[in-house]
Parts: structure tokens; C-alpha cells; sequence
């Protein structure tokens, strides 16, 4: 995704906190392990409960789906249904 709309996006991810979109970007790609408080799992976390699925196929490096499915970043996933959906894409996606 272009730096310009990632930058746009961080705001909606991380409201409560003040960080820079290009830290989260790094983040995202495994360039760094945290964020100050924000690892990358509490990142996954945030991402799929605020965006529908295509937006995250974009945001998302391929490499690292299978990480954003992870069941250490779907236990903290409410509601349920949408924990459920997630589990089921990951058993679409990696059996």
C-alpha cells in the first residue's frame, strides 16, 4: 500500500496513541519488533477488527498473513463471529 494512504490509516488504527505511520509501517514489515508499547501482535489485532478483508490483503505483506491469523492475535479478537470468520479464512488459506 502507498506510504501517502498508510499514513492516512494509521490515525483509524491507533486513535488512542500518538505514533508515527512510518513506524507502524516498519512494524508491519518486520523491520522492527515494537512500537513503544505496540507489538505486532496487538498491531494485527487492531487491524482486523477495523477494516474488512480485502483492505487488509492490501495492507497486510503476504509473507506475514499467516502471522496476522495466528491464534496468539485471534484469541483477543471480539465479537466471536468476527474471531470465527478470521479462524475460518486461516483454515481456507493454510489448512
Amino acid at each position: 500500500m502507498q506510504n501517502v494512504k498508510f499514513k492516512d490509516m494509521t490515525p483509524q488504527i491507533y486513535w488512542d496513541a500518538e505514533v508515527e505511520p512510518d513506524q507502524i509501517r516498519r512494524l508491519l514489515h518486520g523491520e522492527i519488533d515494537r512500537v513503544g508499547h505496540i507489538d505486532r501482535i496487538n498491531l494485527y489485532r487492531r487491524l482486523l477488527m477495523t477494516y474488512d478483508w480485502y483492505t487488509l490483503l492490501n495492507l497486510i505483506p503476504s509473507d506475514r498473513l499467516r502471522e496476522a491469523l495466528s491464534e496468539p492475535v485471534l484469541k483477543g479478537i471480539h465479537p466471536a463471529s468476527l474471531r470465527d470468520r478470521y479462524l475460518y479464512a486461516r483454515n481456507v488459506l493454510f489448512g
